[in-house]
């Protein structure tokens, strides 16, 4: 089980971050719809042994930045989004996934878990491009998809009723773990995780936090989207605010406090009429 003590969060000291393994440069991407949001420019280095945490009000770009660099939607230019260094903009979730990124959207139930499908049959949703274990000469071996999940189930304290049940009987909380750890298994050089403990208890937020954490510190890149900053200001090494489709730099944690970054979810940093606001002080 992860973190000994699940509800306290253990932040090592980080040591010195390595090279770029996500990197965005001017990532724009049009609106998809009335109640979509366009981004803007959005550019960030997310390096190897870091956590680096994006801040802000729902609605300003968050879905639309995951969707992006999960790849769910592509972008007009490979070169907006760079894994390990390799341009990977024009191409799909599961080419990036084979790079050696993974990622967890926001809806645990429909999004990241078919409600339905068993545990088993829900790693390979995720996992069969980039997985050998789970397809051989074009065929699915189930054993593989149920060693991955029992491995899951017991690393991450998953609490079910039965063995391999289907996503929707979860609770919350348990099916957050799985979702999380499904990804965490793979010890992916690239974690994105748009808010990774919504609607979760205590425990199951510690356990997910410090997995986190430990996987950084093992030497991948993480970005977590989230809109709790007592979680941003626990795990994160640096912090941006997205604001209407637009990023801030990413500053040193302890260099902001609570006022600078209401400051910039108001749009301190958004450009206006070609011109930058004055940086936060």
């Amino acid at each position: 089980m992860v973190g000994g003590d699940i509800h306290v969060v253990h932040t090592p000291r980080s040591q010195k971050a390595g090279p770029a393994r996500l990197s965005l440069k001017d990532l724009s991407l049009p609106a998809e719809g009335q109640f979509s949001v366009a981004l803007k420019s959005i550019s960030l280095d997310v390096k190897g042994g870091e956590v680096v945490a994006i801040a802000g009000v729902a609605g300003n770009g968050q879905s639309e930045l995951f969707d992006a660099i999960s790849g769910e939607r592509t972008l007009a230019d490979a070169g907006m989004l760079s894994i390990d260094g390799r341009p990977q903009g024009t191409v799909g979730v599961n080419a990036r996934r084979r790079a050696g990124a993974a990622f967890v959207p926001e809806e645990r139930l429909g999004h990241g878990a078919v409600p339905a499908f068993r545990l088993s049959e829900n790693v390979v949703l995720t996992r069969h491009s980039s997985d050998a274990s789970l397809v051989k000469s074009g065929l699915l071996q189930k054993s593989g998809a149920g060693d991955v999940s029992e491995r899951v189930i017991k690393t991450y304290d998953v609490r079910m009723g039965k063995v391999d049940p289907e996503a929707r009987a979860l609770s919350g909380g348990n099916l957050q773990k799985f979702v999380v750890g499904r990804e965490l298994d793979r010890e992916p050089g690239i974690l994105v995780v748009n808010q990774p403990t919504w609607g979760v208890d205590a425990g199951a937020s510690a356990t997910i936090r410090q997995a986190i954490i430990d996987l950084s510190r093992q030497g991948s890149a993480v970005l977590v989207i989230s809109q709790d900053l007592d979680e941003i200001f626990e795990i994160a090494d640096r912090i941006a605010v997205i604001s209407r489709g637009e990023l801030s730099d990413a500053h040193p944690a302890g260099e902001l406090s609570l006022q600078q970054i209401g400051l910039l979810m108001a749009g301190a940093h958004e450009k206006k009429e070609g011109v930058r606001h004055a940086a936060v002080a």
